[in-house]
């Protein structure tokens, strides 16, 4: 047997965007504007995006993108970067964000070795979604030959997905389907976190992933 398109209802799409797209995040109104189309599989029972987010949010339907991948490219900028925190410990953080036109993944900015996670924290918006890595540099406690306890420096190298509820819900789908795409380019990152509010990034919940 064939696929068929039809429509679904509110509570299938959203359970077929969540297995087929893997977002950060999702609400009411993005639920909305994803159940537009899917097509159904009716040997398998799965369900397939048959749009790629930027085509939905211009108004158009027209090409498949696997796993309902926002097709949005990566910036050779991006990688460069943060090879140069990686490798050569260059930067403490870079912060980066999907262009205007919803093309490409750049950098937005870019921290000094000398700044610290205030500055990085600080250059998240309120109002729209960020990526960002951090090299986080804390110690641990490890025993001496004497078995005295002495701190030990280590460093990870945390990558975060910001996506703050006052952000629109076009950023937050974009961000959203693009997230793993562009985590893959990032070889090297250690530790993985998910924000939406300050409350969840801060030292303290570094501190704790890190250990």
């Amino acid at each position: 047997m064939g696929s068929h398109t039809q429509p679904l209802s509110t509570d299938t799409a959203t359970h077929c965007y969540l297995q087929s797209s893997k977002p950060v995040y999702c609400d009411v109104e993005l639920t909305r504007m994803v159940r537009a189309l899917w097509t159904l599989d009716s040997q398998s029972g799965l369900c397939r995006s048959t749009f790629s987010f930027p085509q939905l949010l211009h108004g158009g339907c027209t090409a498949l993108q696997a796993n309902a991948a926002s097709g949005v490219a990566v910036a050779e900028e991006c990688v460069a970067r943060f090879q140069e925190l990686r490798g050569g410990r260059a930067h403490r953080f870079v912060v980066f964000k999907v262009d205007d036109a919803l093309q490409r993944v750049v950098v937005d900015k870019v921290g000094e070795r000398g700044a610290g996670f205030g500055d990085l924290t600080a250059s998240l918006p309120a109002d729209d979604c960020r990526y960002a890595v951090y090299d986080h540099d804390f110690t641990v406690e490890d025993a001496t030959a004497t078995g005295e306890a002495q701190a030990a420096p280590r460093s990870k190298i945390f990558f975060v997905a910001w996506s703050p509820e006052a952000a629109a819900v076009r950023s937050k789908m974009v961000y959203a389907s693009s997230c793993d795409g562009f985590r893959k380019e990032l070889d090297g990152v250690q530790v993985d976190l998910q924000a939406t509010e300050p409350s969840e990034l801060t030292l303290d919940v570094l501190n704790d992933h890190a250990s």
